[in-house]
């Protein structure tokens, strides 16, 4: 499972402890062409022979291998050469399941506006009053609103589910109710994995300060 080209992909930097996000702009036999990093004060921490962890995601799931940089290139615009890793050197990091990320989003059900406790590519966990009639089995359909990665506007993501989950919250007023996506745009799926994606970086990063 190799990544694909135009995919986005995490960058950790053995040496100096860093995380940046970059592209995917080649995949050859022996080896793969990355864009240079997309924090520019990363650029002189990358010369030949340094080790490197890349990240990705494939079929929702969360994917690690170790390699280092062999080199640079310019063809229409800078790239760097990493080695290719053989597919069993490829670890699967997590599954879709566990892969889900502590964010306040904006959720539409109905007429009414809910904020999420966490999301992932499979579902949400958001907080509501005890009031509200939601059942554990029904089906529902509503809009998450996240934040794009790449430009200062909102992306409104159509989305059905189920109700796997009700349970009274710590203020006894409220509720949290889990939904695993039913019918959800694989267009609108790799936006949320993206968006997880970069929260998680930028907790790493808070994390190392």
């Amino acid at each position: 499972m190799f990544p694909k080209v135009n995919q986005n992909i995490m960058i950790d930097i053995h040496s100096a402890d860093k995380t940046t996000r970059s592209i995917i702009a080649e995949v050859g036999e022996k080896e793969i062409l990355i864009g240079f990093p997309m924090d520019r004060n990363i650029y002189g921490m990358l010369p030949e022979g340094t080790k490197v962890d890349l990240t990705f995601f494939a079929n929702d799931n969360k994917y690690k291998f170790k390699t280092e940089i062999i080199g640079k290139k310019n063809d229409n615009m800078p790239l760097f050469r990493i080695s290719k890793p053989s597919e069993k050197e490829i670890i699967k990091v997590q599954d879709r399941e566990n892969f889900r990320v502590r964010t306040n989003l904006s959720l539409l059900l109905d007429d009414k506006e809910l904020h999420t406790i966490n999301i992932s590519a499979g579902g949400l966990l958001f907080s509501c009053v005890v009031d509200l009639d939601l059942k554990e089995g029904e089906e529902i359909s509503g809009t998450l609103v996240i934040p794009s990665t790449q430009k200062r506007e909102n992306l409104p993501i159509l989305f059905k589910g189920q109700i796997k989950r009700v349970s009274i919250a710590q203020e006894k007023e409220r509720k949290q109710v889990a939904i695993e996506f039913t019918e959800l745009h694989k267009r609108d799926q790799m936006k949320i994995i993206q968006f997880c994606f970069e929260k998680q970086r930028q907790i790493r990063l808070k994390e190392k300060q």
